[in-house]
């Protein structure tokens, strides 16, 4: 393949460009045709926004200089395994955040999936593995600046028993229900179920249930207290704000709500394990319960 770095990246991401197409009904079809986990998914679909084809194509277009430069690689159809190794390597040597370290990762994946469509277009007879998840699944160990999102026991002990019994409840939905703070907001006593929690309208329009509640009162307590109040819905009792202040009044750090989900994402993998699951198989329940149906997200956090 001729051309100059950045075209060629253009031309091989061209064979996984699907903007306007829908990308929840494209991997609920690779996972209809037997796709597991995060990778397998990815290996079966494309990429559905612009945002993320510049990004995508921006982090292949850096490892891409990277390879000419330090390995004289400037046909990028000639992509090896041990290429790509070699330039994560370097980057962590450069001691990245975690956060740029899974986009370059996430974005060579996709380098990947469209390799292979392009060589196949194009009668190549060439077949790409990266080996991404086999070199690199303990990476987020060596970089310093990788972020812990979860509360730690000592903090999380601390969130758990603040006083305001509006606030308290919040926390538990969070650790215990995975809810976002605008979905707690929007809690009604008909989302409340005997064993579960229906989320109506949630991030992207979803809609989801959520069984996995480890807090066996949770339920009952947000109705009690629904009814106590005489409030048609939750945020009507307390404004979002304050309860990010009072998770910092409490933890004398900035306050988060939405590291609760987080959590969250640890236990029920864990849980889930725990019944015989597989760890694919737990981290694919765990984003369903969180309404991502995105399997990388939980594997971020639970690495961590």
């Amino acid at each position: 393949m001729r051309g100059k770095t950045d075209w060629q990246v253009r031309e091989i991401f061209t064979e996984i460009k699907e903007i306007g197409n829908s990308k929840y009904d494209a991997k609920n079809a690779a996972r209809e045709n037997g796709a597991h986990g995060s990778a397998g998914i990815a290996q079966k679909t494309g990429i559905y926004s612009y945002r993320t084809l510049d990004s995508y194509r921006e982090s292949v277009v850096k490892f891409a200089t990277y390879a000419k430069d330090n390995l004289n690689l400037k046909d990028l159809t000639k992509t090896t395994a041990e290429t790509i190794k070699l330039y994560l390597q370097s980057r962590i040597n450069e001691n990245i955040a975690h956060k740029t370290f899974q986009l370059d990762k996430a974005a060579l994946n996709k380098f990947e999936t469209a390799l292979n469509l392009y060589s196949e277009s194009h009668n190549l007879n060439k077949t790409y593995d990266f080996k991404l998840n086999d070199n690199f699944k303990a990476t987020h160990k060596e970089l310093t600046h990788s972020d812990v999102r979860a509360y730690d026991k000592k903090d999380l002990d601390k969130i758990m028993n603040i006083a305001d019994k509006t606030v308290n409840l919040t926390v538990r939905l969070a650790y215990s229900g995975g809810l976002r703070k605008s979905e707690i907001l929007k809690l009604t006593e008909k989302n409340l179920k005997s064993c579960s929690i229906e989320i109506i309208g949630a991030k992207g329009g979803k809609d989801r249930t959520i069984s996995q509640i480890s807090d066996k009162t949770l339920i009952s307590d947000v109705k009690a207290f629904l009814k106590e109040n005489n409030l048609s819905r939750f945020g009507d009792a307390v404004a979002g704000g304050k309860i990010n202040r009072e998770i910092a009044r409490a933890t004398g750090d900035s306050g988060s709500l939405h590291r609760l989900r987080h959590n969250y994402a640890i236990n029920t993998v864990r849980e889930f394990e725990s019944k015989g699951y597989s760890n694919v198989e737990a981290v694919h329940l765990a984003s369903i319960e969180l309404g991502h149906n995105r399997n990388e997200i939980i594997e971020g956090v639970y690495s961590k």
